[in-house]
């Protein structure tokens, strides 16, 4: 039981390594691994194992943030992708589990739709609390997500030894 939370922090480590990377950058357009890795566990384990990874893959990708000086204060974006994933892990683990077939064009659909959602829940977040960020792709890292996601859940799925679900 141990082992196995040690070897799926080890994958969120992975996942914010590589968007942390210019490795699959390509014209200026980045994936979001974290997203496709939050997504993959919940949709092979449900609710909770959504939530739990979401939590604290967006821990870790609010960390890279940083802080930001507003006038003699420095603050720090914490908690807004991770309540993001959070709710996302949710409701795909609840909503979308019992519906999902997996085939290429699902996995590439539910990538594609989920990833959009989220960058927009964090850009609204962002723009809520902070202010707008003009170079926060949505559309594009929606799109390549939708396009990497199927040889990313093959390759999650030989790691993890996971099989479909069953709803």
């Amino acid at each position: 039981m141990i082992l196995e939370y040690i070897v799926i922090g080890a994958g969120i480590l992975i996942s914010h390594f590589l968007n942390g990377t210019n490795l699959f950058e390509i014209s200026g357009f980045k994936p979001d691994f974290m997203v496709i890795f939050v997504l993959f566990f919940a949709l092979r384990r449900g609710t909770m194992a959504g939530i739990w990874i979401g939590f604290f893959g967006g821990l870790l990708s609010d960390s890279g943030l940083g802080g930001e000086i507003v006038g003699n204060v420095v603050t720090y974006k914490i908690g807004l992708h991770s309540l993001t994933f959070c709710v996302m892990g949710y409701i795909v683990g609840k909503f979308a589990r019992p519906a999902y077939h997996e085939n290429q064009i699902s996995i590439m659909l539910y990538s594609l739709i989920v990833t959009l959602i989220s960058r927009i829940a964090s850009y609204f977040l962002f723009s809520l609390f902070f202010h707008e960020n003009l170079n926060y792709s949505i559309i594009s890292t929606s799109i390549f997500n939708g396009a990497i996601a199927p040889i990313f859940f093959w390759i999650l799925g030989k790691l993890y030894r996971l099989e479909q679900a069953e709803g």
